[in-house]
């Protein structure tokens, strides 16, 4: 072979390798399952030809097939999308079968930092079943608990601080309901300073307790119907009330001193149709005592003399005034 031919030879082989590299990417971009029948020969020419076309003498049959190919990105883009639709599945799932899903008691709930924000319990006694809130401190705010016959619902903004751990710092408000009994209450620092709502008895009471828990002031539903008020000093004893005294009435205010004795009374006579006035020594023996007789006229007695009467009834002078 001379140079001539030595450099045609050349140009065919780099024209023959640069087609096979052109036919390789278009083949490239064909279904996987499809294959190129081509005839090669000594020289390195290619021509194509038919799958079941022979070659000519000389020549080499060449099947071209594009190899798998997959982007370097494409495995990682599939295994997201993989694990998305695996995601939406367990959501729908969730979805679909909540309703037979259950937790056993006791369990808990903590957030990203491990601190309780929610817990369900079970306890012997009054409340067997608790339901617990925390704040992101781990502090207690608020509580659900099941009663035999009822529940109750507390809001704290309490703090824990007693060694004990009994007793608590802040203001609690609860709202409980059980049997035939109803009410709202607030305690600060342990100490239950205010209750309204449905008594044990049947009738409704609004107290108020002082900072000792020692009742302070009362406002309630007698047994007999009747509306009653009261006011207590520090200690919780009787030191003023008004009510009826039987279903109706009269209306009576009353004044106790610390041996809870009234000392001093104001309410209608025994017909309600004037008023009356006694007052009492520290024993509860009326002393003085004011009202209207059934003529009209005013009267007032002074006792002991007043009370004490000679001849015909008629009172020492100085210790009975009667109007004219």
């Amino acid at each position: 072979m001379n140079v001539k031919e030595t450099l045609f030879a050349f140009v065919l082989g780099a024209a023959s390798i640069f087609g096979m590299h052109m036919l390789y990417i278009e083949v490239d971009a064909q279904a996987d399952d499809e294959a190129i029948v081509a005839a090669v020969n000594d020289e390195g020419r290619m021509r194509l030809i038919d799958a079941d076309e022979n070659p000519e003498p000389g020549e080499r049959k060449v099947i071209l097939r594009p190899p798998p190919y997959e982007p370097p990105c494409e495995a990682k883009v599939k295994a997201d999308v993989a694990g998305l639709r695996s995601r939406i599945a367990a959501l729908e799932a969730g979805t679909d079968e909540g309703a037979n899903e259950k937790a056993t008691a006791p369990f808990e709930v903590v957030n990203d930092r491990g601190t309780t924000v929610f817990s369900v319990v079970e306890q012997p006694g009054d409340l067997p079943a608790l339901t617990r809130f925390f704040d992101d401190t781990g502090a207690r705010v608020a509580m659900i608990a099941a009663r035999g016959a009822g529940g109750e619902v507390n809001v704290f903004s309490a703090r824990p601080s007693v060694a004990d751990g009994t007793r608590t710092s802040g203001v609690e408000t609860t709202l409980s309901a059980w049997g035939d009994y109803a009410d709202v209450s607030v305690t600060v620092n342990s100490d239950l300073r205010f209750r309204v709502g449905r008594r044990p008895k049947g009738n409704y009471a609004l107290s108020m307790f002082g900072p000792a828990g020692k009742l302070a002031a009362g406002l309630a539903e007698t047994d007999y119907g009747a509306g009653l008020a009261a006011i207590f000093d520090a200690a919780g004893t009787t030191r003023v009330a008004l009510h009826t005294g039987t279903a109706d009435g009269p209306g009576l205010i009353q004044v106790f001193n610390p041996a809870v004795l009234p000392v001093a009374t104001l309410s209608g006579d025994s017909n309600a149709a004037s008023g009356l006035l006694q007052l009492t020594n520290k024993s509860g023996d009326p002393m003085v005592t004011a009202t209207v007789l059934p003529s009209g006229v005013g009267v007032v007695f002074a006792g002991p003399s007043a009370f004490q009467h000679k001849l015909m009834f008629t009172p020492l002078p100085g210790s009975y005034i009667q109007g004219r």
